[in-house]
């Protein structure tokens, strides 16, 4: 890597984090539900998850609730994940966050 110059440290959209990690965390949820309702698979997750996720369960119904928890829940920690790194870049000193120092 030498010879190149260094990338400087960019800020972090937190929304658009708190949506991917909220989608992704949707989707994650979503398969799970699905598998545990039509093969019995991952239910005995369904049923951990459903002690955090008020009403989740390996029902269609079920399902879309935790689709929802899990969206929300995805996205308060992308959110917060951006907020926190954009506040240490913000204070960093080092080189390769700011080349022209």
């Amino acid at each position: 890597m030498e010879g190149q110059t260094p990338m400087p440290c960019g800020r972090l959209s937190a929304c658009a984090l708190g949506s991917a990690f909220g989608i992704l965390s949707a989707l994650f949820v979503l398969a799970i539900g699905l598998l545990a309702h039509f093969v019995h698979y991952g239910a005995a997750w369904v049923n951990v998850v459903s002690s955090v996720y008020v009403g989740f369960d390996a029902t269609p119904l079920g399902v879309l609730i935790g689709v929802v928890w899990a969206f929300a829940q995805g996205y308060v920690f992308g959110f917060v994940l951006a907020y926190v790194y954009n506040a240490i870049v913000k204070r960093c000193n080092c080189k390769s966050c700011h080349p022209q120092a």
